[in-house]
């Protein structure tokens, strides 16, 4: 049988990502003069982009390759080989790997394509390629991948197509590794067209060795890397990414990530109303979101907003500032605010006294139009650009303004315009994002632009995408240290938790609920009814009933010892109807007349752990999807923050006369939850409150259920 990947035959690797991103000798297998084969392009673009150290085209039926002398195979390479890039038919890619251990080269970059993606037969022999190599030390890269770009070592081992249109490497500070070769050649040359720049870029391919995690460590540690940037579809080893996430956090590093499979594809059993809304994107989410990183829906958007963090500049606020030479054209830009969770601000006093010498009266409040400047103000020597660059200046700065777009159209003196806001732009710490509107006629303004690494968006949408990114994404935070940790009651089984069971985990976190007793018979029911006092509401108790009113195994405002047994008899008829020939029971309840009801809850994602749950609650919880998510445990503020973000959130801020939610009360529910979650490790798998009862100051869990394993 072959070794497999997993048998702990490997040897100590021969090189660390960083020497392998740092070559000083690079061999092509299966290089090639011919511009139609992938080898004989690869080999164009590193003559083109040459590094200093020794390049080796592999080729054995060539003695000399443009220019270079070519070798029959890796071991007739003269001197020591860091970096073997494998471009050779599937079928030879393993004696291309025999031949990297037998020269030990400490990395194979395997461009070719046939492995794991094509199914069983060729997972098995990618995984055989993958113990071959770590029995001899070589890292793996790929395979089917598109190489990688370290734009500081002038290295260009990538058959991007970008790298034979552009004279010399974008150098820059913006770190990509990529699980689509596609999409990071893209990145690159839209980067190319914006004037942004890289330090390193990796295609990550089927990540049968070396895989993301390995290159976003290297790009946080980087010193030449300002912005690290991932494009993402699976999350492979899921602990070892949010131990990372922290890292970056910890040194200040901005992180910004694209990811897709954010459709609700795959969702997990519907058993629990938390298990269907806290499905893989909405807990990657959330984990992001914890640790301050930058999601982007688009690579081109991440490409704009790493560009933006790459020059140093931070969104203060939520509050974007419009400027433009079109009248309309800032008022449909400033009416587009609001639906990316923008705001246009108000200008203080002062900033509007300080816009006078450069604006009439009827026009110093957002959206600026710079059709309206006087020209002819006296110059400020402090602010280069004129009116332009005085408006600009005093605009960015005004404290309720977080960041600004600066909409160019069709006007006359367009690269004056630019001048001043890059000069503007410099000064302020904020975010100035460029869009250029005006089609051919702003190519020269496209130059300025892309010359200053400054970047321009071709729409308002793209700029819109992007600033609301910048402006709402959180600080990272830590996770709280843990107080005391509830106690679980005893004698819970592992699988679906009834409700009396799950009301005693929920008061067991300190949570309280609806008044409550369980009786076995109808009889009991009675007595628990006469107990509680005045109406109240019987459930059917069956470890087998999880959604119980989609049965009919409900009865609200029951009131009278007739009234409760013929409850009993209907919900046991319901049961009965439904499968169920016997209950354990019923639960009698008190009612409570709410103001208002959330879902709160607990799902155990198998990739991110626990993570707490609050939404719109009721019947319509599914439906609406109108949640917030964090990983557990969370502190007051998250908890705070995560009713602040809901839709429904007027609704407990005292909507047509209600009284307001204590909102303070409801997230030391959520903290609490988050305290139960951390302290049950992995057993509780599912817990939903829904309802949580809200009445003025009041909080209860009207309802329960849960899932241990």
């Amino acid at each position: 049988m072959p070794t497999s990947p997993a048998t702990p035959a490997a040897v100590q690797p021969l090189q660390s990502v960083r020497q392998i991103l740092h070559p000083r000798s690079v061999a092509i297998v299966g290089a090639s003069e011919s511009e139609e084969k992938w080898g004989g392009r690869l080999l164009r673009y590193m003559l083109r982009h040459r590094h200093d150290g020794a390049l080796y085209p592999i080729n054995a039926r060539a003695d000399r390759l443009l220019g270079l002398p070519a070798y029959a195979s890796l071991q007739d390479c003269p001197g020591p080989v860091d970096l073997a890039l494998l471009l050779v038919p599937r079928e030879h890619v393993r004696s291309a790997i025999e031949d990297c251990v037998a020269k030990q080269i400490g990395c194979a970059l395997c461009i070719t394509a046939g492995f794991a993606e094509t199914g069983p037969a060729g997972r098995q022999a990618e995984q055989e390629l993958v113990a071959l190599a770590r029995a001899g030390g070589v890292r793996l890269i790929g395979p089917n991948c598109m190489g990688l770009m370290n734009a500081h070592h002038n290295l260009a081992a990538t058959t991007g197509v970008v790298m034979g249109s552009i004279d010399r490497l974008p150098v820059g500070g913006i770190g990509l590794a990529s699980q689509s070769g596609a999409l990071m050649g893209a990145m690159l040359s839209r980067g190319v067209d914006v004037g942004a720049g890289f330090s390193s870029t990796v295609s990550v391919g089927n990540q049968a060795d070396l895989d993301l995690n390995d290159f976003f460590e290297y790009l946080i540690d980087d010193p030449a890397t300002d912005v690290a940037c991932l494009y993402m579809e699976a999350v492979k080893d899921a602990p070892r990414f949010v131990a990372l996430l922290e890292r970056a956090a910890a040194v200040g590093k901005p992180v910004c990530i694209a990811k897709s499979g954010r459709s609700e594809a795959g969702a997990r059993a519907a058993a629990s109303h938390t298990a269907s809304l806290a499905g893989a994107w909405p807990t990657f989410e959330a984990t992001c979101r914890r640790w301050g990183v930058y999601l982007f829906e688009t690579i081109y958007d991440l490409l704009h907003g790493a560009q933006v963090l790459q020059r140093g500049k931070r969104a203060t606020s939520r509050g974007v500032a419009v400027f433009s030479g079109s009248g309309g054209g800032g008022a449909l830009l400033a009416d587009a605010l609001e639906a990316e969770g923008l705001e246009l601000p108000r200008l203080a006093p002062q900033t509007r006294e300080a816009l006078a010498p450069v604006l009439p009266a009827t026009h110093r409040e957002l959206p600026l139009d710079f059709g309206m400047l006087n020209h002819a103000c006296p110059p400020d020597p402090e602010v280069a650009g004129g009116s332009v660059g005085i408006a600009l200046d005093r605009a960015m700065a005004d404290e309720a303004v977080g960041a600004g777009i600066l909409l160019l159209t069709t006007q006359p003196q367009q690269e004056r315009v630019v001048d001043a806001a890059l000069s503007a732009g410099t000064r302020s710490g904020k975010p100035l994002l460029f869009v250029q509107g005006a089609g051919n006629h702003g190519e020269p303004a496209r130059r300025l632009l892309r010359d200053a690494g400054a970047g321009f968006f071709d729409s308002p949408h793209d700029a819109l995408k992007v600033a609301a990114v910048l402006a709402l994404r959180s600080a990272p935070e830590a996770p709280p240290h843990p107080g005391p940790a509830p106690v679980m009651p005893a004698g819970l089984a592992a699988g679906f938790v009834t409700e009396p069971d799950a009301r005693r985990l929920v008061e067991a976190a300190g949570i309280p609920t609806t008044r409550w007793q369980f009786a076995a018979t109808a009889e009991q029911a009675v007595d628990a009814a006469r107990s509680l006092g005045g109406a109240v509401a019987i459930k059917a108790v069956s470890a087998r009933i999880v959604h119980k009113s989609d049965i009919g195994a409900v009865r609200l405002g029951v009131q009278g010892d007739d009234a409760v047994r013929s409850a009993c008899a209907a919900i046991a008829a319901a049961a009965q109807a439904a499968g169920v020939a016997a209950l354990d029971g019923y639960l009698v309840t008190e009612m409570w007349k709410a103001d208002t009801e959330l879902i709160l809850g607990i799902q155990h994602d198998p990739d991110f752990g626990a993570m707490v749950m609050v939404g719109a609650g009721g019947v319509l919880v599914e439906l609406l999807k109108d949640v917030q998510l964090a990983p557990a445990p969370l502190s007051h503020a998250t908890a705070r923050r995560m009713l602040d973000a809901l839709k429904s959130r007027p609704l407990l801020a005292g909507y047509r006369g209600r009284p307001p939610a204590d909102l303070d009360a409801i997230a030391d529910a959520l903290v609490r939850l988050g305290a139960l979650a951390a302290a049950c490790g992995g057993r509780l798998r599912e817990l939903d409150i829904n309802p949580l009862f809200i009445a003025g100051g009041r909080i209860a869990a009207a309802d329960a259920r849960a899932t241990l394993a």
